[in-house]
């Protein structure tokens, strides 16, 4: 749905649902994960236990495609387009600038909006983008278990840079469980969770990429596995 539709799909909802009613978005972005790497969509050399959770109590839009890209990454133009509900050709992807994003949207209809994780679109646009944010890393890439992150302070201003202490998903993941533990329920929210992995530098932590390297005969038919048709959860 593109920004437009869902602006008036969000005006609709104002006239009948009180702030209460609205329902709550937990956003869940992978970065470059490629579409084959769901055990539940076919793969039978991984085992995804949580994203096929996902996919069988949910729905799985298999025919998506990006666009475009700035380089062999789509990371950036990928959140671009999904924020600003634009082609690539359309949206200034390094920025984001004078284009309305889906959390601004949101916000204006009663949402409180919360994000941490990757961001590699320009700290301004995060910053009008969301109310609060805690371990957001601006940038491309870094060793998952050193992450540069910053955080949005009671002043509306960013904290000073800092290492992150835990693996990336594990840290992004608990910002968002610490949001979600403290959010007022009367409010709804809309919390943006960026991991970074599986982007590269490709380092899982040992207890899950052991598997592969014990089977080195499934890990190399996986990487010679069909490819399947793009996929979102």
């Amino acid at each position: 749905m593109n920004a437009n539709l869902l602006a008036l799909a969000l005006a609709g909802y104002g006239t009948f649902l009180t702030a209460a009613d609205k329902p709550n978005i937990l956003f869940l972005f992978a970065d470059d994960q490629r579409a084959d790497t769901i055990a539940a969509h076919g793969n039978p050399h991984i085992k995804t236990p949580n994203l096929d959770k996902l996919a069988a109590a949910g729905f799985s839009f298999r025919g998506n495609y990006v666009f475009g890209g700035n380089s062999g990454a789509v990371c950036v133009p990928s959140r671009a387009m999904l924020m600003s509900g634009k082609t690539w050709f359309r949206v200034d992807t390094a920025s984001l600038k004078d284009t309305k994003l889906l959390p601004e949207l949101l916000r204006e209809n009663g949402y409180v909006t919360f994000g941490t994780g990757k961001w590699h679109n320009g700290q301004p646009s995060w910053l009008r983008a969301f109310q609060q944010g805690k371990t957001v890393m601006f940038g491309g890439m870094s060793d998952h278990t050193k992450v540069p992150v910053r955080d949005l302070g009671p002043n509306g201003k960013l904290t000073a840079e800092r290492r992150g202490e835990k693996f990336s998903s594990e840290m992004f993941a608990d910002s968002a469980i610490e949001f979600l533990k403290r959010h007022d329920r009367k409010k709804p929210f809309f919390a943006y969770v960026a991991f970074t992995a599986p982007h590269d530098p490709r380092m899982p932590p040992l207890a899950y990429r052991k598997r592969y390297y014990s089977q080195p005969a499934s890990a190399a038919a996986e990487i010679s596995c069909p490819s399947f048709p793009s996929t979102t959860v």
